[in-house]
């Protein structure tokens, strides 16, 4: 269309192409900022300073053994499991406290442990969210969003998969992100040392962010 304009009109000087189309519908859309037309050199430093997308990645690990004179109470990325409660000053999160440790490690910051000590009585029997929504504040402030969260249950029992929609939901409404960019998964140790033997669970998160939103 805009080339048979431009034949049409030979003579006829306009200041861009839409010019030319006076005789057609010409729709208006919402722009954005960052869409910068290069025109003087000036505007590749312009675009370049403009542009600088920062990722980092943070890794977090946590384990706990199961408590087996307690057989309620194990909660695992903030929902209730009835299996053997696990061993902990807080409720023992390791789920939670592996991506805790992740979003840390990201910004790096200190580990949990270091905001959240075993040692306070205040923290005694803590629910974890309180954790997670402390390391989303300090995401907030720092200026960066989760681009990807990956977490991996290490255990014999129970069976992950079971609970893995509700965890990625609870997951998603905590640090307020959408469920598709939160991986939830579960290995075994084949029967091998402490995990092997069925006597606790491990997890490990690794957590990617940017200073760009991408939802």
């Amino acid at each position: 269309m805009i080339y048979k304009a431009h034949l049409k009109n030979k003579k006829n000087t306009q200041n861009d192409d839409s010019g030319l189309l006076n005789k057609e519908k010409i729709n208006f859309v919402q722009g954005e900022l960052t869409n910068i037309k290069i025109t003087y050199k000036d505007d590749i430093n312009l675009y370049k300073a403009l542009n600088k997308t920062i990722f980092k990645h943070g890794i977090g690990y946590d384990i706990h053994r199961f408590n087996f004179n307690s057989k309620k109470g194990l909660r695992l990325c903030g929902i209730l499991i009835d299996y053997y409660k696990l061993i902990g000053h807080s409720d023992a999160d390791v789920g939670i406290h592996a991506i805790c440790d992740s979003i840390f490690g990201a910004l790096s910051m200190n580990d949990i442990g270091y905001y959240f000590s075993n040692k306070e009585a205040k923290w005694k029997n803590a629910k974890s969210r309180i954790f997670l929504n402390f390391a989303k504040e300090k995401l907030r402030e720092n200026n960066f969003f989760i681009v990807n969260l990956d977490l991996n249950f290490i255990c014999e029992k129970p069976n992950i998969a079971k609970y893995r929609n509700k965890m990625k939901k609870n997951i998603s409404k905590i640090l307020n992100i959408p469920i598709n960019i939160i991986s939830i998964k579960a290995t075994t140790n084949e029967k091998l040392g402490f995990i092997g033997n069925g006597l606790g669970v491990a997890a490990e998160a690794i957590v990617q962010i940017s200073n760009e939103k991408f939802y």
